[in-house]
């Protein structure tokens, strides 16, 4: 039997507020496998984003994946940081 994946109680905080300011938000958290929780279009342009608590920490399978990815990922921990985020792109 699979393990459920765990969501971070500010994800949906997090969600909502990138889309109020404007981007397309996905949740890939039961992609498992260290596979950020969340695909973001904004301004024409894909991003992986792992979503964490204030000074939580990234687990094994995550640090993997940042590092074979060799592209970024963001991280938010806040609903603020993910607006100001979002406004950097712009």
């Amino acid at each position: 039997m699979a393990m459920a994946k765990k969501v971070d109680p500010n994800q949906a905080e997090i969600v909502e507020a990138l889309r109020k300011a404007g981007a397309h938000v996905y949740d890939t958290h039961e992609l498992g496998r260290g596979f950020p929780d969340l695909a973001v279009s904004f301004m024409a342009q894909w991003h992986l984003v792992e979503v964490k608590m204030p000074g939580g920490a990234l687990t094994v399978p995550q640090l993997h994946f940042i590092v074979d990815a060799k592209a970024p990922i963001v991280i938010l921990e806040t609903s603020e940081q993910a607006v100001r985020w979002l406004n950097s792109l712009r």
